[in-house]
């Protein structure tokens, strides 16, 4: 109906009624502080007039989907599920505004439903999905071992499933598409800007549905950087759009109802998040060590020295990412704490943020020294001393690092 440009506010609200509990989800969310109505919306129409005919049925699909899917049984944490789901539909919503694309709602639709495959892979087929669940913590792609298993991805299942529901066509193709590899230029056309903005918007969210170590994929930071060109979207852009992210999260689930965990559970979140990067910095530096007594006394070719830093400058590039993305989010919980958006009655969200801020900045010290050994001479990169006193400093900092902050 909301296709169909002959169709009314009228025509839409008579639809929506046949279902009461619908309606009353959707007269609660439009009457939510979220939207700060001035005067009390007692009726379908008056929400359809007042908020638009594609942000009532954004709504109504939204909470739909979760009530009904809710009650499924899962081999992944629910949670955990929806959380990712709930941030990857906001930052689909948002970089539609920064990509001046004027259907943010059916962006927001298609972010939230983008991993709807994943339940109906689940719900079909329990023993052999909660298999191959369990290989996939270890293996780390769930799209590969579908398409060993079934020839086909949750991803498509779920373009699928959303065209017999009759949704527009861009949700359907945004859904299909969040896993898709876009090419360098020629893929900014309008057509496939709608799945472009999903499949970023999934690749910049922090919170997964599956509590995986966290790994580093230089092909993947090139392909977000791909598709992050192809929209036009700038790197401080996109920063901007994660660091409104968390504030956003928390928000926008209790209006709409969202069991996303509390506040507590996405500190702790990130906390892990946080520390996996320190151990990743750690293995980087026995590694330089492991090569520094493999090439001890030869002749290291320029070429091999260049590409060797290159790496480790990238790398150093990564780590500032992940650390700047959760700085933000900090930022972020400080300022709804501030505004009351957090309720924080025990301080313990205050105290953790402070902590995880206090060992980010011992991560940027670390981050800095290994920025400068990236940028030493050549000539001068395996003086065994001189690497030696820069990795000493680094270890110094880190071992000021204890144990992640307990949460709650």
């Amino acid at each position: 109906m909301v296709s169909d440009e002959s169709s009314g506010a009228d025509d839409l609200a008579k639809v929506l009624s046949k279902d009461p509990a619908l309606t009353t989800r959707v007269l609660r969310v439009v009457n939510s502080p979220f939207y700060g109505m001035t005067r009390k919306v007692g009726t379908v129409s008056q929400a359809v007039v007042t908020i638009g005919m594609r942000q009532v049925t954004a709504l109504a699909l939204s909470t739909s989907v979760y009530s009904m899917t809710d009650r499924w049984q899962a081999s992944f944490d629910r949670i955990r599920f929806w959380r990712h789901s709930l941030e990857t539909a906001i930052a689909s919503r948002m970089l539609a505004e920064k990509c001046d694309y004027k259907r943010g709602e059916e962006m927001f639709v298609a972010g939230l439903l983008h991993d709807i495959g994943l339940l109906v892979l689940d719900r079909s087929f329990p023993d052999q999905y909660r298999r191959l669940w369990q290989r996939s913590l270890d293996h780390g792609s769930t799209v590969d071992l579908e398409e060993e298993m079934w020839g086909t991805n949750h991803a498509r299942v779920g373009q699928f499933l959303l065209e017999q529901w009759h949704l527009p066509e861009t949700i359907c193709e945004a859904v299909g598409h969040h896993h898709s590899i876009f090419p360098p230029s020629g893929a900014n056309s309008p057509e496939l800007k709608p799945s472009q903005i999903v499949n970023l918007a999934n690749r910049i969210g922090r919170f997964r549905v599956a509590e995986q170590t966290a790994r580093i994929e230089p092909t993947a930071l090139q392909d977000r950087a791909i598709i992050r060109e192809n929209l036009s979207v700038s790197v401080q852009t996109l920063g901007d759009v994660e660091k409104q992210l968390f504030n956003q999260i928390v928000v926008e689930a209790q209006f709409l109802e969202i069991d996303i965990g509390s506040t507590e559970d996405l500190l702790a979140e990130a906390n892990r998040l946080l520390f996996q990067q320190y151990a990743a910095v750690e293995a980087l530096l026995d590694e330089n060590r492991r090569m520094q007594s493999q090439f001890a006394g030869e002749q290291v070719k320029t070429g091999f020295l260049e590409s060797l830093k290159a790496t480790m400058a990238a790398f150093t590039d990564y780590v500032e990412g992940i650390t700047g993305s959760i700085m933000r989010r900090i930022d972020e919980v400080e300022g709804g704490i501030n505004e009351g958006a957090i309720v924080d009655p025990s301080g313990v969200v205050a105290d953790s943020t402070r902590s995880i801020a206090l060992e980010i900045q011992a991560v940027t010290t670390v981050m800095a020294e290994m920025k400068r050994l990236t940028r030493t001479e050549s000539a001068l990169y395996y003086d065994q001393k001189r690497v030696e006193a820069v990795e000493n400093r680094i270890r110094s900092q880190l071992a000021t690092l204890t144990q992640p902050v307990e949460v709650g």
